[in-house]
């Protein structure tokens, strides 16, 4: 919907979605898997939980926007507004497993 005006269309529109809806699924992943690695393996929790969320943030901000670029997107910018659903969703992930592995680790210690 964000390139529908600026493409003159929904067949040019629809191709944008689909490389976008191709790359989150792809790198979406791997993005989410470094989100954990940061909650699990930095000691101090309020510092494993805030680069849980920055880094792997800035890092899918940065990387849809680089593509929108290069794949010539009309609206750069405006399309790589709905990747910042990325925060909530580490902020809950590296939250979630540091508490598991907390878990593992200490089973008889109360959350």
């Amino acid at each position: 919907m964000i390139n529908y005006s600026a493409t003159g269309g929904w067949l040019p529109s629809a191709t944008a979605a689909l490389k976008q809806g191709g790359y989150t699924f792809f790198f979406g992943g791997v993005i989410m898997k470094f989100c954990e690695y940061l909650a699990i393996k930095i000691k101090p929790k309020t510092l494993a939980l805030a680069a849980a969320v920055i880094i792997p943030t800035v890092v899918a901000l940065t990387l849809t926007f680089g593509l929108h670029n290069l794949k010539g997107t009309p609206k750069p910018l405006a399309s790589t507004i709905p990747t910042l659903m990325i925060i909530p969703a580490t902020a809950v992930w590296g939250y979630k497993k540091r508490k598991q592995v907390k878990r593992e680790i200490d089973p008889l210690e109360k959350s």
